[in-house]
């Protein structure tokens, strides 16, 4: 059943999202627990699901993202039948680069189609909502979270509301946070002859790939599935800031990371152990391979290659790969992006609206 599906992974998510933070990188690529990107997740429930086919449409400003997933067969995807596919172009849609690139899904001898996007931070049990899809009557499956208390992490997200059938009803922009509201994590599974359908009837070219999908409730049979573990969208930079700083608790990182049949993959990069002093103090934080550490850590987050010297103090910040925080350095609530050096300098942000030192910035 599950070799009969295809995935397509939609990294079309705007850059204005992450503002700083994705003026070189798409959000596909931004860093999450220091080593893994956005999009290992999707890449990492769908290969767990069997699926060994899946397309990356994205736009043609993807360095990033190319390198990111160069070595394919960190996924398992490396093969010369399928695998792993990027599709790029100069298109504002996923819809219209999904159309340019019909040649290669019309190829695949797969039935079935899982679209998914790169800013939902999820471990989706695909096994299992597959086997829902499988014996329900439904033409299109959303996966979603029940949010029962007011929350700002999910605000421009979709809420879902379905009928006592569990029939798609509704499907509306999130702007007023209340209790028990259907996130639409925007996955769907559907017929990839239902979903040509779709697009090539569009009403138009600017529509997302979702919003043809939500469009076609009143003549199709939409049913919800629900994913009940973590969730959470990088569709702001308070809640990039926020999912990183919730990895911390040990609890959640377990509930994302460390479930043996469906483990996060990334990019392999063989490296050292990280360094650490005897003058070093490092609590409640996660630290990646090869960082230097002889400061004070505190409640962050450390990607590869950092070097924290004594005299500095990192709390409550995220710091991206192969950075330098010198002596005399204070940091709060800042997001360091990639080599940056800091100098005797005093940082502090707000958790709801972080500081972001932009891109080989020296201080």
């Amino acid at each position: 059943m599950l070799s009969n599906y295809t995935g397509i992974i939609t990294a079309f998510e705007s850059r204005e999202l992450l503002k700083a933070l994705t003026q070189h990188r798409g959000i596909a690529t931004v860093a999450i627990a220091g080593k893994y990107r956005a999009i290992d997740f999707p890449l990492s429930y769908m290969k767990n699901a069997g699926i060994k086919n899946i397309h990356v449409l994205t736009n043609k400003n993807c360095r990033s993202l190319r390198n990111h997933l160069d070595v394919s067969k960190s996924w398992g995807l490396n093969r010369k039948n399928g695998g792993l596919t990027i599709h790029t172009g100069d298109f504002t849609t996923d819809t219209e680069l999904l159309i340019d690139s019909f040649e290669d899904l019309l190829n695949s001898k797969d039935g079935m189609v899982v679209i998914a996007p790169t800013y939902m931070v999820a471990n989706i049990d695909l096994d299992k909502a597959i086997e829902f899809h499988e014996l329900s009557d439904s033409d299109i499956t959303v996966i979603y979270k029940n949010i029962t208390e007011p929350n700002e992490n999910f605000l421009g997200c979709d809420i879902l509301e379905f009928n006592e059938k569990n029939y798609l009803n509704r499907a509306f922009a999130n702007y007023l946070p209340k209790k028990n509201q259907n996130i639409s994590t925007e996955i769907f599974l559907i017929k990839k002859s239902l979903l040509m359908s779709l697009i090539l009837s569009k009403p138009s070219r600017d529509l997302s790939l979702k919003d043809i999908i939500y469009r076609s409730k009143n003549n199709l049979k939409i049913m919800g599935f629900e994913h009940k573990e973590y969730l959470s969208c990088l569709n702001s930079l308070a809640n990039y800031f926020r999912t990183n700083m919730d990895l911390i608790n040990s609890a959640t990182l377990k509930e994302l990371f460390f479930n043996e049949n469906r483990p996060i993959f990334s990019k392999v990069k063989d490296s050292i152990p990280t360094h650490y002093l005897s003058e070093s103090i490092v609590k409640n934080s996660i630290i990646s391979n090869e960082c230097f550490i002889e400061g004070t850590v505190v409640n962050s987050i450390l990607s590869r290659y950092v070097n924290v010297e004594k005299g500095a103090v990192v709390e409550n910040s995220i710091i991206l790969q192969n950075c330098t925080i010198k002596s005399g350095t204070h940091l709060k609530n800042v997001i360091v992006d990639k080599n940056v050096v800091l100098e005797n300098t005093d940082l502090e942000g707000n958790p709801f609206y972080p500081l972001v030192i932009q891109k080989k910035y020296k201080f």
